[in-house]
């Protein structure tokens, strides 16, 4: 998770970096909002932390946050001793909260609920690349192959080349599709339905419109494990370059 953390207390950054580490984050620290706001203007997050004492105007700087084009999405946590603020924190898009004093174990519940936010986040956005042979038929022509080169939670990006002479010139936007393929690495086969929103160039864009909710659990089980092995692998690199 690429983080960034607004905090001047030394003892509790202490503790939540190690926990941050443990969840393979390496966290970007300022004392400031000022340095925190230049920050968000520049670089996307995953996660930013704020203790809410470092804030100068708490509406002001959320709303900075929300407006800002490259963290608009982010999970946001807000580090707080005074709990009459809490409305207010919600009220202003605040995801999860910690409250001081924290013990190390509260810091992690609190964490590993944001990390797993961070991943459901980035698995609704992620589009896994592969290479899957599948199954499609219209309600015109059955039973033909095409390649999957793309993955995601409401879709798939389809190769027609290997049908295109019998059914790509039916694949218009607005067909419905069946397809039928299985997960790599997985012995688990889905059968959603979808329809064709782009068609060019012997490729098609297919957005699912039904899945059976196991299938569709499985399929984003998959999908939250490649985005935790991306965020694996962009940790270690990062930790390479901190090196």
């Amino acid at each position: 998770m690429h983080t960034l953390m607004l905090c001047a207390d030394t003892q509790f950054l202490g503790t939540t970096r190690n926990v941050l580490h443990q969840l393979g984050a390496i966290p970007e620290i300022v004392s400031t909002s000022q340095q925190a706001l230049t920050m968000i203007q520049s670089e996307s997050y995953d996660l930013i932390l704020v203790d809410w004492r470092e804030i100068d105007n708490v509406a002001d700087f959320l709303g900075a946050v929300r407006r800002s084009r490259l963290n608009a999405d982010c999970v946001l946590v807000a580090i707080m001793r005074d709990l009459l603020d809490l409305k207010q924190a919600f009220a202003a898009g605040v995801h999860f909260l910690i409250h001081k004093p924290a013990s190390t174990l509260q810091i992690e519940r609190c964490l590993r609920a944001a990390y797993c936010a961070t991943v459901a986040r980035r698995r609704k956005q992620h589009r896994e690349p592969v290479h899957i042979v599948a199954t499609v038929s219209t309600r015109t022509q059955p039973y033909a192959e095409a390649t999957i080169v793309n993955l995601s939670e409401g879709g798939a990006g389809l190769q027609l080349d290997p049908i295109a002479d019998k059914i790509g010139a039916s694949l218009a936007v607005g067909e419905e599709v069946d397809l039928r393929f299985t997960l790599p690495e997985t012995e688990e086969t889905l059968h959603p339905t979808g329809m064709v929103v782009w068609s060019a160039a012997g490729n098609c864009g297919i957005r699912f419109t039904s899945i059976p909710d196991c299938e569709r659990s499985i399929l984003e089980h998959w999908l939250t494990a490649c985005v935790e092995r991306a965020l694996a692998a962009l940790c270690e690199r990062r930790r390479e370059v901190c090196a």
